[in-house]
């Protein structure tokens, strides 16, 4: 196998990315990534923490803030940010999504801000089972007194707040879903969906694997751009449920490569 060397300057690019989209990262992993030494890695971070792109932790970093005024170093987790992102758009979006929940189906919400969104919209009373890798999408639907929710198990992410890996994969072999709505961090030109982890791409593919519908919950800051890795394309979605702040010019290209976009201020689809 053949691995192509990359110079510093791209390494250290790739970590800030990996940091902007997963939160943190470990030196062993990075070892592994680059196929470098410890000792690189090591430096590489020397240089982000003098640059005060990044602040040390055990084993690894997270990415630095901005001081506040008292001076003091402000960490914020990613996925709190992500949460005050088109705040407004991800709860139209949510509420829209919320309608094409039928009594006595199997639910199953990926984890993201938009899904938690969608959790905190869910009718109190509505007869349904629930199925989410989202520890706090099980909490939110829990407090609705939704009458079933199962949490799938695994290796929990701080990040995003979910169970991944193996295991999780494993388990959502056994379940099959009337209708599930996922997440994306990016939607490119070429129509492919993307996100920032790569742990959650197995996850990802084995829901739409065991459900019957499929929706993607995108507001319209996501589309014509890119993440880490692609898991699906806008073809693979019954519908993708965005806000009305999209282009036209995006909304004809979309649908051009075969999309199905729902506007969540009303609801109409335009269709493949």
């Amino acid at each position: 196998m053949v691995f192509l060397l990359i110079t510093k300057d791209q390494r250290l690019d790739t970590i800030l990315e990996l940091l902007s989209h997963e939160g943190k990262v470990q030196i062993h992993d990075l070892v592994r990534r680059f196929k470098v030494t410890d000792m690189t890695i090591r430096r590489d971070f020397d240089c982000l923490v003098e640059k005060g792109k990044i602040v040390r932790t055990h084993g690894g970093a997270v990415l630095a803030e901005q001081e506040d005024a008292q001076g003091t170093l402000k960490l914020e987790p990613p996925y709190v940010t992500r949460m005050a992102e088109q705040a407004s758009s991800k709860q139209a979006i949510a509420q829209t999504a919320s309608r094409m929940i039928q009594p006595k189906q199997f639910v199953f919400l990926d984890s993201g801000t938009t899904t938690f969104s969608l959790a905190k919209s869910v009718s109190q009373d509505i007869p349904c089972t629930f199925i989410t890798n989202g520890v706090n999408l099980a909490a939110t639907l829990l407090t609705h007194q939704c009458p079933s929710v199962i949490i799938i198990g695994g290796e929990v992410d701080l990040n995003t707040w979910s169970s991944r890996g193996t295991l999780a994969e494993a388990q959502i072999n056994n379940f099959h879903a009337d209708i599930a709505f996922l997440a994306c961090n990016a939607i490119s030109p070429d129509g492919n969906v993307m996100i920032g982890n790569l742990t959650e791409l197995g996850l990802k593919q084995k829901i739409m694997s065991v459900s019957d519908k499929i929706y993607l919950l995108a507001d319209s800051s996501k589309f014509d751009s890119h993440s880490l890795t692609t898991y699906a394309s806008v073809r693979d979605f019954d519908g993708i449920i965005t806000d009305s702040a999209i282009p036209e010019k995006i909304q004809a290209h979309i649908k051009k490569l075969g999309g199905n976009l729902i506007l969540a201020e009303t609801a109409v689809g335009i269709t493949k």
